[in-house]
């Protein structure tokens, strides 16, 4: 009876691994060309600054924050905000009709809250593999002597 506990546990304990925790991301989410906040969401954001990460609740299936400086809406700044793609780090020079300028506009996608790397350990199945086999010789090391 001992034996189908352990098992039991075992197994549990496997499934544990298997399992993510939802999260959300939080990023920056803001438009420097915003009446409501103008001068905060620059294409540098200081230390005295008001504005904090928010939750990307919002975006279905958001996993990135994306930083975007040139020419966005018509118009140049800089555009911060929840991503459920990857769009890479690129710049390139833009020109759209009726512009007489090129502008250089650049995007930079992150993976941390507040794009601020963080390590994070996320199961994989050669972590669950590696789990198991340990546990299996684990237990009939233990109880098959």
């Amino acid at each position: 009876m001992a034996t189908a506990g352990y098992c039991i546990g075992t197994l549990l304990l496997i499934l544990s691994l298997l399992t993510k925790t939802g999260y959300s991301i939080r990023c920056y989410q803001c438009k420097s060309i915003s009446a409501k906040n103008p001068f905060q969401c620059n294409e540098f954001l200081t230390s005295d600054m008001d504005l904090q990460p928010g939750s990307c609740d919002d975006v279905y299936g958001a996993q990135y924050c994306v930083k975007h400086v040139g020419r966005f809406e018509g118009g140049i700044g800089t555009k911060r905000f929840c991503s459920a793609v990857d769009l890479g780090n690129y710049c390139d020079y833009v020109r759209q009709p009726g512009d007489k300028l090129t502008y250089r506009t650049c995007v930079y996608t992150c993976t941390g809250d507040g794009c601020n790397p963080a390590t994070s350990f996320v199961p994989n199945a050669t972590h669950t593999w590696i789990t198991s086999v340990g546990l299996l010789v684990a237990w009939r090391m233990l109880f098959h002597r």
